[in-house]
């Protein structure tokens, strides 16, 4: 491929966004679809300097770094702030497009567009029908079947997936050389393919650690059923959502492996089918502390 992305894997969709760029043939909005953490914001910001820069993506360039650094004036960004793209929204993103782009292209990074309510996304749907000249929107969701059928079908969708586990452990392995192998094996059951998530866990040793050490206590757990034990881990969670998305993430991980692995797979289906549970009913803000209590029950 002709530039660095910057991300592991997903070869085929980047030499697809290549060819529709050194051929001239650039659609008016892409959606990059797929789980969270496997590159799709990476890549929109990459798309964005390449098509910024007038030096073929130098990387050195005020526009380069510009578009970096998220100040580029021509190059707006909708970050994922967890909360809903409502219709107002849709009316600043309409104005900016009318207004005077004074680079190569006045280009759109909306993340998580799932996130637009049904106004929104009406509204947002009469730009992309009539997109403004030199505009582009590049696009990011983490599920496309919550974005709405005539938004999806008006832009050029690159379908993201999770990579094999050997294959992310090969890539790692050439990626860090100096990481052990326990390591490497560690760092992609905790990714479960998800290339930005690994790359993160492996320059961030801190969050590995972190990371291992709750893999230890559900280690732990699976061999030792104390339910006091569990019981007062998890209350640890009630106030902490990014320990809670970890616990879960690691154990949700480690059941798959095992089962993958034909350990026990009926039982820990069971179990996996609970976790799936448990988070639906998180998310609809039932006791936090009841649905772990109960989560910790189910653990065989």
């Amino acid at each position: 491929m002709k530039y660095n992305w910057s991300i592991i894997g997903h070869e085929k969709q980047l030499k697809m966004i290549e060819s529709d760029i050194l051929n001239g043939s650039i659609f008016h909005a892409y959606l990059l679809a797929g789980p969270n953490s496997v590159g799709k914001n990476t890549v929109a910001k990459k798309m964005a300097g390449i098509l910024q820069c007038s030096n073929d993506f130098c990387h050195a360039c005020p526009t380069c770094l510009q578009v970096e650094k998220g100040v580029h004036l021509d190059t707006i960004e909708m970050i994922d702030d967890k909360e809903s793209i409502g219709i107002d929204d849709i009316r600043k993103i309409i104005e900016r497009c009318n207004m005077t782009c004074q680079a190569n292209y006045k280009i759109f990074l909306i993340q998580t567009v799932e996130r637009m309510t049904v106004a929104a996304a009406n509204s947002f749907l009469k730009v992309l029908e009539e997109p403004p000249q030199r505009t582009i929107f590049i696009l990011t969701t983490n599920n496309i079947r919550a974005v709405l059928p005539t938004v999806v079908s008006r832009v050029r969708v690159v379908n993201f997936a999770a990579v094999s586990a050997g294959y992310l452990e090969k890539k790692l392995r050439e990626l860090y050389p100096e990481n052990d192998e326990e390591t490497i094996k560690k760092v992609s059951l905790f990714s479960l393919g998800k290339t930005g998530k690994a790359v993160n866990l492996m320059e961030n040793p801190s969050e590995l650690a972190n990371y291992i050490k709750v893999y230890n206590d559900v280690m732990f757990f699976l061999e030792h059923r104390n339910i006091t034990d569990r019981f007062s881990y998890v209350n640890e969670f009630a106030e902490d959502e990014g320990k809670l998305e970890t616990f879960v993430s690691i154990l949700y991980n480690v059941l798959r492996s095992k089962i993958l692995d034909g350990q026990d797979a009926e039982e820990h289906i069971d179990t996996v089918l609970k976790i799936d549970e448990a988070m639906t009913l998180i998310k609809k803000n039932v006791n936090l502390k009841l649905v772990l209590e109960n989560l910790m029950l189910s653990l065989k």
